[in-house]
């Protein structure tokens, strides 16, 4: 019976290495994603539609991760809403994330700082970036994965209605 209980620990430890092995993101990627984020382009936002979104994917030199990297701009005086308590009127942003098989997310969205807005309301204003970490596998050519963002826009004055921009990357 001890033998049986050392090979089980033996095993459960070698499944938790290997598990960790295959979630650390490498160094290479952070730093390509680094990059990436700050040359990505969004285009210019208007007095009817204040927030602009762009993403790209950014890949490890092995070609084992990739990164979804989701950047919103957002104009003077506007901004949307990180946490909303369910006790307030405004729509929380969710970022949007789909995946095909042999893609999976490696932990949760890296998000930037937002700031208490008041009422214990949080948002972002100005250039959020966001960053979803995946690990790649064997996926089908062609395969894609969209991202996007939900979100509700308002300024001191007005908010507008709820809306989602998102893109596709074939893989």
């Amino acid at each position: 019976m001890k033998i049986n209980r050392y090979i089980l620990l033996t095993l459960i430890l070698v499944a938790q290495f290997s598990f960790a092995q295959t979630t650390k993101v490498s160094e290479d990627l952070k730093k390509k994603v680094e990059a990436a984020s700050s040359e990505l382009f969004t285009s210019p936002t208007n007095p009817m539609d204040p927030v602009a979104v762009n993403s790209t994917l950014v890949w490890s030199d092995d070609k084992t991760q990739v990164a979804v990297i989701l950047k919103a701009n957002i104009a003077d005086e506007w901004h949307i809403y990180a946490y909303v308590p369910e006790t307030q009127p405004y729509i929380a942003s969710k970022l949007e994330l789909e995946l095909p098989a042999g893609v999976k997310a490696m932990g949760e969205w890296e998000k930037p700082y937002s700031e208490p807005y008041g009422d214990d309301i949080y948002v972002y204003h100005g250039t959020p970036v966001f960053v979803q970490y995946c690990s790649v596998g064997e996926f089908t050519k062609g395969a894609e994965i969209n991202c996007g963002l939900y979100y509700q826009t308002c300024d001191l004055r007005k908010c507008f209605p709820p809306q989602s921009k998102s893109k596709t990357f074939k893989l």
